[in-house]
């Protein structure tokens, strides 16, 4: 049976102490999952910036085909 004592010292000593380890732990696991989520969210940004030049290039390729099909009065592979 515990004494009055020994609750105090569980809720004084014992419980802060593993609220203290389970507070590091979890601190050290998030710590790490937001660098693998900053390091995941940059590579997205990096592809959508990839994505957003390769589309300007499809669009500039099909202006000048445009332009030289009009000019020498061929007749358009795509509408």
């Amino acid at each position: 049976m515990l004494t009055k004592s020994d609750i105090d010292w569980l809720k004084g000593e014992y419980l802060r102490s593993l609220a203290d380890t389970v507070k590091k732990d979890l601190s050290d696991k998030i710590d790490i999952m937001n660098s693998k989520l900053d390091t995941f969210i940059g590579e997205i940004k990096a592809r959508r910036e990839e994505q957003s030049l390769h589309e300007n290039q499809h669009e500039e390729l099909d202006s000048r085909v445009s332009r030289t099909e009009k000019t020498l009065n061929l007749q358009p592979l795509s509408n």
